[in-house]
């Protein structure tokens, strides 16, 4: 077997290096021309490898773990249209601010736009997309090539965490042999690097203006595990209630200044003015409270911690480039304004929502009163992840007062990769996946992980089925029942049982009128068989008489 010394160097000195500064999973899709990195991070004595023979569905399963363990995850794929399906998930990391780090691998570039089989411009092809990209040389036997592994390594590092934390490519070219020499693998001594904590101040005075006011409110969306501590610690003092979306995941922290109810509590009071808000993390999913910050005057500040702030739905008054803990710490102590009959107000109206959500539960037998009852079941460390379209909003209203960590890939909202995504964190968690039927069609392929390492997977798969596109019945589309079914409600007639046949899993059904019970063990498809129409009609009356209540209550 013929071995290429000066590429064995090159690509365990690269390995040692994603080692080095934090990266200890790689997800591979196996193809001939990434052959060289794969065996090198096979070797790697502490680097952990998945094979996910499906690009698009690896790249979401890296996202996962990423979710779940709030570190940089590498993937990997050989040269041409593999590298394409990536772009999806490289997508939904940029917008929501995950370090994947994207391996490509290229054609050397003698055979670049030439006709090459399997070859296509792989330069920049993400740069949209990604923090950080660079070109690699091919491999020669000089120590400059090792240089520019470190210094590359080095640049690329700092959007591995901190406030530009994003993902980044490297495409890397190979000349055939492409096998490494297995006897030099001592190249890659284990010497991670430490990881450099990021905080950050500023001065107090900048903010006194706002929070001298009367009547503040926090608006808290997807924090990405960030510590919260702080801003709880802010709002009692204070008495400052906290709109907590579900991706919050303080819902479950059973703070009385916790509001989980503002989806519905927006939907319903509309003229709610208060002092000053504090936005803290990403855009929150409801699209009442999105539709109310739009058109408020209160002066708003941001507080995210990232370089280029996402400013939806509106543009803040001040924006502070910094972690919630830290900036909620050097607030906390200025003197509080008088705020308790104003936390009163908010304590009553969150009480009369959840007491009539539970009251609609056990009269009412729709996709949100399903969910309700799947909430009750599920453990506090337990990830329960929300495809999006309507298991989101659904949770946005019914999960009030439960425990479990709600994630969603809210970062492009888009229902592809769902699946692979809570798989990849189902590799490190426990998890729940609540998803419809045609989410879960899009991505059915990445079940495929699961098969393959089903020991490794405590996940159960909930499949919301209303046949079709359930979301938008909701939106100026369905007026138009001439083309609404065939452009937009697009049913698609599957028995998912096929599906839990096909990949080893165990299945049940219900409908939304039954007594669902989650089982104890992990590997099902449970599908719930609902009704669009129903659906949308019992989501119409909860909110009309939502608002009865509260306006004989206030």
């Amino acid at each position: 077997m013929e071995m290429n010394e000066a590429l064995t160097k090159q690509v365990f000195h690269f390995v040692k290096s994603l080692y080095d500064y934090g990266i200890e999973r790689i997800v591979i899709s196996p193809g001939s021309r990434s052959t060289p990195i794969a065996i090198a991070c096979e070797l790697h004595p502490k680097m952990t490898t998945d094979i996910h023979p499906d690009e698009r569905s690896a790249a979401f399963y890296a996202l996962g773990l990423m979710k779940a363990t709030n570190k940089p995850v590498a993937i990997l794929c050989t040269s041409g249209t593999a590298a394409s399906n990536y772009t999806p998930a490289v997508s939904e990391c940029f917008i929501s601010n995950m370090p994947l780090v994207v391996i490509t691998s290229d054609r050397p570039h003698e055979l670049r736009n030439v006709g090459a089989p399997q070859a296509i411009n792989q330069v920049g092809m993400f740069t949209n997309f990604v923090q950080y990209e660079r070109d690699f040389p091919i491999a020669d036997e000089t120590e400059q090539t090792l240089q520019f592994i470190d210094a590359v390594l080095l640049q690329a590092s700092r959007y591995f965490n901190g406030p530009m934390k994003g993902p980044v490519h490297f495409n890397i070219p190979f000349r055939e042999p492409l096998m490494p020499n297995f006897e030099l693998t001592d190249m890659m001594t284990v010497d991670m690097k430490p990881q450099v904590s990021y905080q950050k101040t500023f001065d107090v005075n900048t903010v006194k203006p706002f929070i001298k006011r009367e009547k503040g409110i926090i608006i808290v969306g997807d924090c990405q595990l960030e510590d919260l501590t702080q801003m709880l610690v802010f709002s009692t003092i204070h008495n400052v209630p906290i709109i907590a979306d579900p991706l919050s995941q303080i819902r479950d922290l059973k703070h009385p200044n916790v509001v989980s109810t503002g989806d519905s509590v927006f939907k319903v009071i509309t003229d709610i003015q208060p002092g000053y808000i504090i936005r803290v993390g990403n855009a929150v999913v409801s699209k009442s409270i999105n539709k109310w910050l739009k058109a408020q005057e209160a002066p708003q500040i941001l507080v995210q911690p990232r370089i280029q702030p996402n400013t939806f739905p509106k543009v803040p008054d001040l924006f502070l480039e910094m972690t919630a803990n830290d900036f909620f710490r050097q607030v906390a102590e200025e003197k509080p304004v008088h705020n308790k009959s104003w936390i009163k107000f908010w304590h009553t109206i969150n009480d009369l929502i959840i007491n009539h959500i539970m009251q609609h539960t056990q009269t009412v037998y729709d996709e949100g009163s399903a969910l309700y009852k799947i909430f009750k079941q599920i453990n506090k460390d337990e990830v329960i992840f929300f495809g999006n379209s309507m298991p989101i909003r659904d949770g946005d209203t019914f999960f009030t007062h439960f425990e479990g960590k709600p994630f969603c890939n809210r970062g492009a909202n888009g229902i592809d990769g769902v699946v692979s995504t809570a798989l990849g964190m189902a590799r490190i968690k426990r998890v729940t996946l609540i998803i419809g039927d045609i989410s879960f069609f899009h991505d059915m392929n990445g079940l495929i992980m699961h098969k393959l390492l089903a020991a490794y997977h405590n996940i159960n798969i909930i499949v919301m089925n209303n046949n079709g596109g359930g979301i938008f019945s909701y939106l100026p589309q369905y007026e138009n029942k001439t083309h609404f079914e065939r452009l937009f409600g697009t049913p698609l007639n599957l028995d998912f049982e096929h599906t839990a046949h096909l990949y080893n899993m165990k299945y049940k059904k219900f409908n939304v009128f039954d007594d669902i019970t989650l089982p104890k063990d992990v590997g099902h498809i449970i599908e719930i068989a609902s009704d669009r129409e129903e659906n949308l009609k019992a989501h119409k009356a909860l909110i009309t008489t939502l608002k009865a209540k509260l306006n004989a209550a206030l």
